[in-house]
């Protein structure tokens, strides 16, 4: 399939050049003519950009990662229309049966991945490690004290935890953040009360992201950092922002994007099931969540999630944040696909999944392409 009038999002710069796919696979970037029964795409001028790689998300159109299987290939199905290419269904608090039913069917999407959806690279568990005075949304009486034999009655038999969220401030929590990076397993802070001297410690042990930067975690204090302040100055971290334009004020979306850079922001969406639906009551964890003017909150007023999606970060950090889109574009794509190992996803070269996200020249969402189904 043969991709042609528009503007490729390469090696960091837009070029105008066409874009050959094979099986689902780039197989050629530049001046390319179509072959002899080539199909041919007309991008129509717009940007085309690699699919979006969301790594933290729970929910969207309905469906929620936590209710099984279905609901997972429901998500897949969603989110590749809105120009989501690979995604990592995140967890929450729940009983043990309750979390290993959810982990079992991420499992079985991985092993047997929707065939016209975005990808399941694994499962990033929010919980249940997480200290109870920063639950946010969670369900404090599923909370855990963190340990590998806690983390292993929970996982026995699943192979598809790719990140793990917890409080590293937790007795036990450095332990388990070391076993954890020693089996390639992402660990991220949040739902914490670590001060800044504890996320550099657990960056010694491992620790490579702040989950929801600013969001259920110490604030950043001029004298005291906190998690915010440890993650922005520690190169070794990356940080996941809730670009909605309600988890964080667009100042603070602006500052943290000029302290971390395209390779040390990753968009995150932290959808609930409303996400792509609209606005009424809906649930989290069990818990009723109203949605009303484009947030999402629990009965006591505390945020529950986001009805983001990727795309629309993207608009929200160029229009809101005022940054460059050769900025913001990796934050949505390749920076998060790379730091969960997911290298054939977001980006645009030879070898890469050939699934597109097109946005116009105003920055809105226009499309997707995805040439796997393509003849």
């Amino acid at each position: 399939m043969l991709l042609e009038n528009g503007l490729l999002f390469v090696d960091g710069r837009f070029i105008r050049a066409s874009v050959r796919t094979a099986g689902g696979r780039i197989t050629g970037i530049g001046d390319l003519t179509p072959e002899a029964g080539e199909r041919v795409y007309d991008c129509g001028g717009n940007h085309v950009l690699p699919g979006f790689v969301d790594i933290h998300i729970h929910a969207y159109g309905g469906a929620d990662c936590m209710r099984g299987e279905a609901d997972v290939r429901a998500m897949s199905r969603g989110l590749l229309e809105t120009g989501t290419a690979a995604f990592v269904p995140t967890t929450m608090s729940a009983t043990k049966e309750e979390t290993r039913s959810a982990l079992s069917g991420i499992q079985a999407v991985c092993d047997r991945q929707e065939p016209s959806g975005a990808a399941v690279l694994g499962a990033h568990m929010e919980a249940p490690f997480l200290n109870p005075s920063y639950k946010g949304a969670q369900r404090e009486e599923c909370l855990m004290a963190p340990s590998a034999e806690a983390y292993g009655q929970l996982t026995r038999g699943i192979r598809c935890v790719r990140m793990m969220t917890l409080a590293p401030e937790l007795p036990g929590a450095t332990e388990l953040i070391r076993t954890l990076a020693a089996r390639g397993i992402v660990t991220c802070a949040a739902h914490s009360g670590a001060s800044a001297e504890d996320i550099h410690a657990a960056a010694d042990a491992g620790l490579t992201q702040i989950t929801h930067l600013f969001n259920a975690q110490t604030p950043l204090h001029h004298r005291k950092p906190g998690i915010p302040g440890a993650g922005l100055a520690d190169d070794r971290i990356l940080v996941q922002m809730i670009a909605d334009g309600i988890h964080l004020h667009p100042d603070v979306l602006r500052i943290a994007a000029l302290c971390k850079g395209s390779k040390g922001v990753a968009l995150i969406s932290d959808s609930m099931e409303a996400a792509g639906l609209p606005e009424g009551e809906y649930e989290l964890g069990g818990q009723r969540v109203i949605v009303k003017g484009g947030a999402a909150r629990l009965e006591s007023g505390v945020l529950a999630g986001s009805t983001l999606v990727l795309h629309r970060a993207v608009t929200n950090m160029i229009r809101l944040a005022g940054m460059s889109p050769e900025t913001v574009i990796p934050m949505a794509t390749r920076t998060p696909a790379d730091s969960v190992g997911a290298a054939e996803y977001g980006r645009i070269e030879p070898g890469a999944v050939g699934i597109f996200a097109l946005m116009d020249g105003n920055w809105d969402y226009a499309g997707v392409v995805d040439t796997r189904t393509a003849p």
